[in-house]
């Protein structure tokens, strides 16, 4: 039993004529009874009795058609769908970033994305590496969401907007009473950090090491949340992103101090395969996902 067997049951029986239903579908009325014949013969059953001049289902023919609504109903439905998946209305967005943001920015930018796109099913997947740029390249993920180039291949880099960098301390701590903080003064300190080689860490590399400053201690800890609960108790400073912490500064016992008289400034890009013809929803999600610092 083919599709067009399915095909041709479902068209009889609501057309109740072989010549209405070869309008139908385009074909003779003998290449019908051809078909018919072609299934009937399977099955060694008939499928139709004529009562009046027309077509009427038998029980066996009930049960066929039973099973073409669904199988050619399923069929509809994958066509509909990968139609919308080409114009771009529908699909899978895999979307991970660096463990240097929270995803507080996640239910704005997912509330203006559903309206825009409802049919558009948006994972998150929080990367155990440093780099999900290497998720990009291998496919695992479609965006992700940085704030440093790699400089490796296959990777286009979209620039969201600038960010500035701070120093996250507990409301008592002496650098509340400081407009700004320069590298020297991590010297005294214990600075906690996220759990990656310290070589590794921008804010060493571009603050620190230039400046030949070293903390008194590091801590590392997996993410933001434990950093900032880590500062809440006095455990030490922290230097991170302003708008991964905005959420945490809400609250009374944290404070944030400027990293030099200027201020340090880094950028936000969005990430994605370099080369591929990218579906429409993505460039809405990064557009969408460039207002969420505002």
């Amino acid at each position: 039993m083919e599709i067009r067997h399915l095909r041709l049951v479902r068209t009889l029986a609501a057309e109740g004529t072989l010549t209405a239903a070869g309008k139908r579908l385009y074909l003779s009325q003998s290449a019908l009874s051809h078909q018919l014949r072609e299934i009937e013969d399977e099955f060694g059953i008939r499928l139709f009795d004529r009562c009046n001049r027309r077509m009427v289902l038998t029980p066996a023919g009930e049960r066929v058609l039973g099973a073409a609504d669904i199988v050619l109903g399923e069929i509809d439905d994958v066509r509909d769908e990968i139609t919308r998946m080409v114009s771009g209305e529908s699909g899978i967005l895999r979307v991970t970033a660096c463990r240097y943001t929270g995803f507080h920015w996640l239910p704005t930018v997912l509330t203006h994305f559903k309206k825009r796109f409802p049919r558009v099913e948006v994972r998150i997947d929080h990367p155990d590496a440093q780099d999900p740029a290497e998720q990009l390249r291998s496919g695992a993920v479609d965006l992700a969401i940085v704030n440093a180039k790699n400089n490796g291949h296959g990777v286009a880099y979209l620039k969201l907007f600038d960010d500035e960098m701070v120093a996250i301390v507990r409301e008592d701590h002496q650098w509340t009473t400081r407009s700004f903080v320069s590298a020297k003064h991590f010297s005294d300190e214990h600075l906690i950090g996220y759990d990656i080689p310290f070589d590794e860490v921008i804010f060493n590399q571009q603050m620190l090491r230039p400046a030949g400053v070293k903390p008194k201690s590091l801590l590392k800890l997996p993410t933001t949340d434990a950093i900032i609960e880590m500062v809440k108790a006095g455990m030490g400073v922290a230097a991170m992103n302003l708008w991964s912490v905005r959420p945490y500064l809400e609250s009374s016992d944290l404070r944030a101090i400027r990293l030099t008289k200027n201020g340090y400034r880094r950028s936000w890009y969005a990430a994605v395969p370099a080369g591929s013809k990218q579906p429409p929803f993505i460039s809405h999600f990064i557009g969408f996902l460039a207002l969420s610092q505002n």
